[in-house]
């Protein structure tokens, strides 16, 4: 009977010790957020962003592979490469994108930073693929470029629609 129970609490504690190590890594990794950050570390956070990229807006240049589902949000999706552009205002804690369902430069989304992501959001209430969505979020990591947009229907599902990759866009001197 011993044998039995050192197996399973042996068992336990080494599922557990797995469970514990796949979630610090996810949560380190950025795949998941454990705790959210008061609003005074996101302030913080852009703060610290200002040197890097300046008191006035940044554009981004973008390269991304849009995935438009057809007819329902469960059918096949037409996949289709565009060029798109970015902003990312620091100061003004806002940002936006050009898009098929676009954060506009007219109706900016509210902009917060997790470590080198930026996340920028707005709420929505408009029909697509027979659901109502009621959240357009995109982010943009400035270590990598990655760059990936997201709807939120009012079942709570999301969907990734824009994925990517940006460069900071530079206007020439004339």
């Amino acid at each position: 009977m011993s044998k039995n129970w050192t197996a399973i609490l042996s068992t336990a504690l080494l599922t557990t010790s797995a469970l514990g190590a796949l979630g610090w890594v996810a949560n380190t990794q950025g795949w998941i957020h454990i705790a959210t950050p008061q609003a005074a570390d996101r302030d913080k956070e852009l703060d610290s962003q200002l040197p890097k990229l300046g008191k006035t807006p940044v554009s981004f240049f973008c390269e991304v592979t849009v995935s438009t589902p057809k007819a329902e949000l469960r059918s096949e999706p037409k996949v289709t490469s565009e060029y798109l552009v970015a902003g990312l205002d620091l100061e003004g804690k806002s940002g936006w994108y050009q898009g098929e369902y676009s954060i506009s430069e007219s109706r900016k989304g509210a902009l917060r930073m997790e470590g080198s992501k930026a996340f920028v959001s707005r709420p929505a209430m408009f029909e697509r693929f027979g659901k109502m969505i009621t959240q357009e979020e995109f982010s943009l990591d400035l270590k990598n470029g990655s760059f990936v947009q997201t709807l939120t229907f009012n079942d709570g599902t999301q969907r990734h629609m824009i994925k990517g990759v940006c460069a900071k866009y530079i206007k020439a001197p004339f």
